[in-house]
């Protein structure tokens, strides 16, 4: 993308400047213009995405894009050089009629291979478009391909008994949250959990929400991601919190407005999981009033400063070794026991995965996945 940036300037001085480029090579700097802006405006939304996230197709065209960018500036440069290297001697008398003689003689030749190239490169643009298109896979296969499950949204939706070592933290923010007389209740509170990913920050969130969301006249479990759209997702607190949205086209401005007039005096309860970005953060706590009826908000977060700034920080613990051992052996044998299973080959290495996985359940129910399908498969011969 940085090629891009220095080579847009480059191909607008080749326009203004004094090289007399015949009609026909203008029109087509001029359609290279418009075409590398495109594509950084593009290349710009690919480097925004995360990497795990991209389509393949879209690496390949992005990788394509860099090499010809890299082409074009080459061959820019080296017109640019050709043209101004003559004007840069100092000769006198005789030598200079030389230098002149010279350069008249070569600025034809020099602009006819500037306008050979230019032409070439459009050709390549052109393809470079078209092969994109051409094999852009669109309908079923790529719906498919692009409906990859969110593992913060299986986390929502945990069954209680599939829950280990959740119970302690969840009464413990539960009690922050609701203790008090009424005065204390109709107070607002913040809690952020934060933690590196894997801890289960959305579980136990959700364990929070699911315990005492009822007591609020209005309540919203909202996911936010690395690269929130943020009229999405205002528009996905106003419908998780029952506000039916009156104009779709309503600005990020608007939305905030709305929300803020619908919670101004009601008691709501608002889980945001999952914040990367304090400038997000503070878009969201905007749209959150602060009222007199008393509310309750739950961000989870990876950003420790992040969570400061919220407010009521609370570090996720990882798993104790005998919850880390429950876990494991529910998910390859399929009970809570934090004894050793019953393959003692498998029972042999536990120690060790347990001390690898250093309470990280997503760790620990990824290697169990893998012990359980090899486990199968063994039973299967």
């Amino acid at each position: 993308m940085e090629v891009l940036t220095r080579l847009l300037p480059k191909l607008a001085e080749l326009l203004v400047g004094e090289y007399n480029l015949q009609k026909e090579v203008k029109g087509g700097i001029r359609f290279l213009q418009a075409e590398l802006e495109h594509m950084k405006a593009a290349l710009e939304k690919i480097s925004s995405t995360p990497a795990d996230q991209l389509d393949k197709q879209d690496k390949i065209w992005a990788r394509d894009v860099r090499e010809l960018s890299y082409d074009i500036e080459d061959k820019v440069d080296t017109f640019m050089v050709r043209c101004k290297g003559s004007k840069q001697g100092k000769h006198h008398g005789f030598k200079k009629v030389i230098d002149r003689s010279l350069d008249l003689l070569m600025r034809p030749k020099i602009r006819h291979k500037i306008a050979t190239d230019i032409k070439d490169i459009k050709s390549r643009v052109k393809e470079v478009s078209e092969r994109r298109d051409r094999y852009k896979i669109d309908g079923h296969i790529a719906n498919h391909a692009s409906a990859a499950i969110d593992p913060r949204l299986l986390g929502q939706y945990k069954m209680a008994r599939e829950l280990v070592g959740i119970d302690e933290a969840r009464d413990e923010l539960i009690r922050i949250l609701i203790e008090g007389d009424d005065v204390a209740m109709q107070q607002g509170k913040i809690i952020s959990i934060v933690g590196f990913g894997g801890l289960g920050k959305t579980t136990l969130a959700n364990a929070v929400y699911e315990k005492i969301s009822a007591k609020f006249e209005c309540r919203a479990f909202v996911s936010v991601s690395q690269t929130p759209d943020m009229k999405k997702l205002l528009k996905h607190i106003l419908r998780g919190l029952g506000k039916n949205i009156i104009d779709e086209t309503f600005d990020e401005g608007q939305l905030i407005y709305e929300l803020r007039q619908f919670l101004h005096d009601k008691r709501y309860f608002i889980v945001v999981d999952d914040i990367w970005d304090i400038l997000v953060w503070e878009t969201i706590r905007c749209a959150l009033p602060h009222n007199d009826t008393g509310y309750r908000i739950i961000a989870t977060t990876r950003n420790v400063k992040l969570a400061e700034q919220a407010g009521g920080a609370y570090n996720m613990k990882p798993l104790s070794t005998h919850n880390s051992k429950i876990l494991l052996n529910n998910r390859v044998y399929g009970n809570n026991n934090a004894e050793k299973g019953p393959d003692e080959e498998l029972a042999e290495i536990t120690d060790k995965i347990i001390k690898k996985c250093a309470g990280v359940p997503l760790a620990i129910i990824t290697i169990a996945s893998l012990l359980a399908t090899k486990r199968r498969n063994k039973m299967d011969l």
